[in-house]
């Protein structure tokens, strides 16, 4: 135990150091991981376990520039287990920048495995978790599943299916599909079946997915999908 703490604190101060950017900091921690037998566990082990969300969302982003890491693979399970939104949004970075679309197959797959069985108390602070994680990940492949959930939810307007609907509209933005730019627009206008929060979560959505596919408005991308 006591090998293991002087080990994490050299693992923490290359996580803490000020000077130098993440990629740094990842060669940095290779070089010292390799000192020890046990040097990725202890690693993974603060991305796990560590009290401080600051210190795990640092090994995680760092995570993320580490060379040919199979934690990734690990950790993805993790991901909707982790409290706090910093260390789930670094690390689903981490694992889209090692795995790409095979994160988002992995994540869904655990998903799909939990809500089977999760208290029923539990299960939308589950779904918020793994769509809010889906938008992290910002990759297409995210984009059937969000919106299969949306039409699940249908016409349900109580304030848990107000919650998700926000959740999964902001991630659809983060994924940035053309494709779902007419759904958005849908849920952006103003009639019974939507609240202020929904509306202004479509229309960040529209607005996040005309910049990412680099159009110079929201109207311009409007303007390019009536054309089509």
């Amino acid at each position: 135990m006591i090998k293991k703490k002087i080990f994490q604190k050299k693992l923490i101060k290359i996580i803490e150091n000020k000077y130098v950017n993440w990629e740094q900091k990842a060669t940095m921690l290779e070089r010292v991981v390799l000192e020890d037998e046990n040097g990725v566990e202890f690693f993974k082990d603060l991305i796990l376990t560590h009290k401080k969300p600051k210190i795990r969302k640092g090994a995680a982003s760092i995570l993320g520039y580490i060379k040919n890491s199979d934690l990734t693979k690990e950790l993805i399970p993790r991901i909707l287990d982790e409290k706090d939104w910093t260390v789930r949004y670094a690390l689903s970075n981490a694992c889209v920048k090692h795995m790409k679309n095979v994160a988002v197959e992995k994540l869904i797959a655990d998903y799909e495995n939990r809500i089977k069985s999760v208290e029923t108390s539990e299960k939308h602070k589950l779904n918020l978790i793994f769509t809010e994680s889906l938008g992290y990940m910002e990759l297409k492949e995210a984009e059937p599943i969000l919106t299969t959930m949306l039409k699940e939810i249908g016409t349900k307007r109580d304030q848990k299916s107000i919650e998700l609907i926000i959740q999964i509209l902001y991630s659809l933005g983060e994924v940035g599909d053309k494709s779902t730019v007419e759904l958005l627009i849908h849920y952006s206008a103003d009639n019974r079946y939507t609240t202020n929060g929904i509306r202004n979560s479509a229309v960040h959505a529209i607005d996040k997915i005309a910049k990412r596919l680099r159009f110079s408005s929201k109207k311009a991308l409007l303007d390019s999908i009536n054309k089509e």
